[in-house]
C-alpha cells in the first residue's frame, strides 16, 4: 500500500514539473498575484471531476444535483467518454472509488464494491432493470451512451429488488431539442487486432420531430489464444414535442455479442510449474501458476457464448405546470443467450493433465414493463418541499435450459488440444415466470436554508412461479415451487449545507435480494425469503477554488443477513447468516490550471461472512482491502494542441475463493496517453500497462481452481470526428 500511494504522489508530482517546465503558472501563483476571481478564457473538463451540479436520476428521481443527495453519486458523462476514447463501461466505472470489475464469460459484467459482488450490484439500462447481472448483464460499448451513473450503497427503494453495494445506470444517446444536425465518428485499432468503429448523427426532422441514432463495433483476436470477442450495439430514438410542456421519446436499443472464451488459467502443483509466474498467486497448499501456460486456451473449438438483445421503450413526460409534472414509461426486452463450453479446467497431479468438463445452458427472457410516477412541488405547512408518488410493474417470463457433463477429457497442459463440445441432446428445463408490482414514495424537505431532509419508502410484490423438468420431460417437483415476496425498502437521509461550498450528510438505508445468486436460479430446497440488508453512510462533498477543487468523503458500515452463496461448480450454494462490510472513500477532482488537470481516490473496505462455519471471519472473493486511482491530464503541450496524461492503478490483495485458500496478489497498473485536437478531429494513442504487469484480475467462485490473468502491455490509436 505504502508503494501505491508513493507511485500515486510521483504521478501529481511528475506533472507539476513538467507543468512548470512549459512555463504554466499554477493556480496559488495567479492568486498570489491579484484578488480578483480567476477567470479561465475556456472552460473544458480536462479530467475526472466529481460532477456535482448533474441531475442523476439514479439516486433520485426528483432532479436533486449531488450535493442535495445523503449518498455517494459518480456520473461519468459523454465528455468523459469521448476524452478517454470511448472505452467500455467497465473501464470506465473502475475509476471511481473501491469499484472492480471482472469479465468471466459466465457472469461477463461483474463488478465488486463496498465488500459485495456481481449480483449486488444492480445493473440498468436507461433506468430499466432487465435482470440480475450475472445472466442479463452484457459487456457494453461506451459510444452508444450519454452518460455512467453510479449510486453506492443500498438502493431498492429506488430500483427494486437486487440493489445492496451500488446501482449502474447506462444512459443512452437522446435527441436534442435544438435544430442544428450533428455527426460523430469513431475508428480504433489496437493490439491483438482490436477494433472499434462507431458512428453516430442527431438532429431535428421538422419543428415537434428529433433522432438520435447510434451504432458500434468491437472485435479483439484477445490476448490468450482464441479468445476473439466481438460486440454490436444499436441504438436509436425519436423525441416529439408538439408543446414546451410534453415530450414523447420511443426508443430502441439493440446488441449482439460473442464473449470472449477465456475462462481462466488452472492453478498446477508447485513441484510441477516450474516456471511459476512470481507475485501473481498466492496458494495455502503450494500451487502455482506456470508462466508457459499464460497465453493458452483450454476451451474447446465450437465453443459459444453469445446472446441477442432488443429492448424498446416509451417515454412520456408533460408537465401540466411548474409544480406538477407526470412520466410514464412502458418498455418491452427480449434476450436469448446461449453457452456451450469446457469451463472447468483442474490440474490432475496423477496424471500431470488438465482435466475439463462440458457445460451447456441457454436464456429465452421476454420481460414487459410500466412505470408511473407523479412529482408535486407543493410547500409542506411553509417549507419548500418535493414529492414523487411512483408505481411500478413488470412481468419476466425467462427459460432456462442446462445440463452439466463432470469430467470428460484431459488435455497437456502446454499443448492442449481443443476438442468438441458434442450436441447434448436434452437438457433440463426450468421456466420461471416473475410478476412484481410495487409502490413507491420519494420526498425532499427544506427544513432550513441549510438543511434538507430526503426520504424514500417501497413495497414490492413480487410473485414467483418456478417449473422445473427432468431430462425426459417429467416435472421435477424437488425444485418447482410458487412463492411471494413482500420487501419493505426505505431511506432516511440528512443534508446539511454548511456553506454553499461544503456539504455534509447522513442517510440509513435498506436493501432486499434473493437468496442466491439470483432470483431465477432458487429452487425449492433453497425456498427462503428474501435476503435483507442495512447500511448507515456518513460523508462530505466540498467545492473550493470557485469549483475547481471538488472532494468527496464518505463513510459507510453495511449488514446483509440470510444469504446463500456459492461454494462450487454445479451451482452449488451454502447458507452465511451474514455478511458484513465497511469503510470508507476519497476522492479528489482539481482543474489546477486552464491546461492541467489532476485527481486521485482511495477506497478501504473490511469485509466478512459471518456464521458460515470454517469460513467465518474470512473475507468475501474479489474484495480487496484497498483500490487507489491517480490520474493527471495536461493541454496544450508546448502550447500547441497536444494532450499528454496518464493513469495510476493499485489493487491490493484479495482472494478467489470463500475458504480464502488462494489469493489474487496485489498489483499496480500504469496507462498513458498522447492526443491530437484539431477542431472537430481527435486523435489518441495510448498504452495500457506500460510496465508490462503480470496480474490477476478477477477469480470466479464457481471455478475455484482457475483465475482470470489480465491483458499485458497494450497500444491503441483512436480518431473522433464530430461535425
Amino acid at each position: 500500500m505504502k508503494r501505491a500511494i508513493e507511485m500515486c504522489l510521483a504521478v501529481m508530482i511528475m506533472a507539476g514539473t513538467l507543468s512548470d517546465v512549459w512555463g504554466e503558472q499554477r493556480l496559488s501563483e495567479k492568486t498570489e498575484q491579484s484578488d480578483e476571481p480567476i477567470r479561465l478564457d475556456e472552460v473544458v473538463v480536462m479530467g475526472q471531476d466529481l460532477r456535482f451540479k448533474d441531475s442523476p436520476s439514479t439516486s433520485s428521481r426528483l432532479e436533486l444535483t449531488p450535493l442535495q443527495t445523503p449518498a455517494s453519486i459518480h456520473s461519468i458523462d459523454n465528455v468523459q467518454l469521448k476524452k478517454n476514447g470511448y472505452q467500455s463501461v467497465a473501464q470506465s466505472v473502475e475509476m471511481v472509488p473501491g469499484v472492480l470489475w471482472g469479465d468471466p464469460p459466465g457472469q461477463p459484467f461483474s463488478f465488486s464494491m463496498r465488500g459485495f459482488t456481481v449480483n449486488q450490484i444492480t445493473v440498468l439500462r436507461d433506468g430499466i432493470w432487465l435482470g440480475p447481472a450475472s445472466m442479463a448483464g452484457r459487456p457494453q460499448n461506451g459510444f452508444n451512451l450519454d452518460r455512467i451513473e453510479l449510486l453506492k450503497g443500498p438502493a431498492s427503494v429506488l430500483h427494486g429488488q437486487g440493489a445492496i453495494a451500488g446501482t449502474l445506470n447506462m444512459v443512452t444517446k437522446r435527441p436534442l431539442t435544438n435544430d442544428q444536425n450533428s455527426w460523430e465518428a469513431l475508428m480504433s485499432y489496437g493490439r491483438y487486432d482490436t477494433i472499434k468503429l462507431g458512428g453516430g448523427a442527431g438532429g431535428s426532422l421538422g419543428e415537434t420531430l428529433s433522432y438520435r441514432i447510434d451504432l458500434s463495433h468491437t472485435s479483439t483476436d484477445g490476448y490468450v489464444e482464441t479468445a476473439d470477442s466481438r460486440s454490436l450495439n444499436g441504438t436509436g430514438s425519436l423525441l416529439w414535442k408538439p408543446v414546451d410542456e410534453l415530450e414523447i421519446i420511443l426508443g430502441y436499443d439493440y446488441m449482439e455479442d460473442s464473449l470472449p472464451n477465456y475462462w481462466g488459467t488452472p492453478l498446477v502443483s508447485g513441484a510441477f510449474g516450474s516456471k511459476p509466474l512470481k507475485g501473481v498467486v498466492e496458494t495455502t497448499d503450494g500451487r502455482t501458476l506456470d508462466k508457459r501456460m499464460r497465453f493458452l486456451n483450454y476451451n474447446v473449438s465450437n465453443e459459444k457464448a453469445n446472446s441477442h438483445q432488443y429492448f424498446t421503450h416509451l417515454d412520456v413526460i408533460w408537465k401540466l405546470n411548474p409544480s406538477f409534472s407526470l412520466r410514464n414509461t412502458v418498455y418491452y426486452f427480449v434476450a436469448d443467450r446461449e453457452w456451450r463450453n469446457a469451463e472447468t479446467y483442474t490440474f490432475n497431479a496423477t496424471t500431470g493433465l488438465i482435466d475439463r468438463d462440458r457445460f451447456f445452458v441457454s436464456h429465452d427472457q421476454h420481460t414487459v414493463g410500466n412505470r408511473i410516477n407523479a412529482t408535486v412541488k407543493s410547500p409542506l405547512a411553509t417549507l419548500p418541499n418535493r414529492v414523487l408518488l411512483g408505481m411500478d410493474f413488470s412481468y419476466v417470463d425467462f427459460t432456462r435450459r442446462s445440463r452439466f457433463f463432470g469430467n470428460v477429457d484431459s488435455v497437456d497442459p502446454f499443448n492442449p488440444r481443443p476438442g468438441l463440445f458434442v450436441d447434448p441432446g436434452q437438457s433440463f428445463l426450468n421456466p420461471t415466470k416473475i410478476t412484481t408490482i410495487a409502490v413507491y414514495f420519494e420526498d425532499s424537505l427544506e427544513v432550513t436554508s441549510h438543511l434538507r431532509l430526503v426520504t424514500a419508502l417501497r413495497q414490492d410484490f413480487i410473485r414467483l412461479n418456478r417449473d422445473s423438468f427432468n431430462l425426459d420431460g417429467n416435472v421435477n417437483s424437488d425444485n418447482a415451487f410458487e412463492r411471494t415476496f413482500r420487501p419493505l425498502s426505505w431511506r432516511l437521509g440528512v443534508v446539511y449545507d454548511f456553506t454553499h461550498s461544503i456539504v455534509t450528510y447522513g442517510q440509513w438505508t435498506s436493501g432486499a435480494d434473493p437468496v442466491g445468486s439470483n432470483i431465477f436460479l432458487v429452487n425449492g430446497n433453497q425456498d427462503f425469503d428474501l435476503t435483507n440488508a442495512d447500511q448507515w453512510e456518513i460523508g462530505m462533498k466540498s467545492q473550493f477554488l470557485n469549483g475547481r477543487l471538488e472532494v468527496l468523503l464518505a463513510g459507510y458500515y453495511i449488514e446483509r443477513k440470510n444469504i446463500l452463496v456459492p461454494i462450487g461448480g454445479g451451482g452449488l450454494v451454502d447458507n452465511v447468516g451474514r455478511q458484513r462490510s465497511s469503510g470508507f472513500e476519497l476522492e479528489s477532482a482539481m482543474r489546477a490550471t486552464s491546461q492541467w488537470s489532476l485527481g486521485a481516490n482511495a477506497a478501504f473496505t473490511v469485509a466478512e461472512f459471518e456464521s458460515f462455519g470454517a469460513n467465518s471471519g474470512n473475507r468475501p472473493p474479489n474484495v480487496p482491502n484497498w483500490v487507489v486511482n491517480a490520474w493527471t491530464r495536461y493541454r496544450n503541450v508546448p502550447g500547441l494542441p497536444f494532450e499528454v496524461g496518464g493513469r495510476f492503478r493499485y489493487v491490493s490483495d484479495r482472494f478467489n475463493n470463500n475458504a480464502n485458500t488462494v489469493t489474487l496478489k496485489n498489483y499496480e497498473r500504469v496507462d498513458v496517453h498522447v492526443a491530437y485536437d484539431n477542431g472537430p478531429v481527435r486523435i489518441l494513442a495510448r498504452i495500457t500497462n506500460i510496465f508490462d504487469t503480470v496480474y490477476a484480475y478477477w477469480g470466479d467462485t464457481f471455478y475455484p481452481d482457475q483465475v482470470l490473468l489480465g491483458s499485458p502491455r497494450s497500444y491503441e490509436l483512436n480518431m473522433q470526428i464530430d461535425f
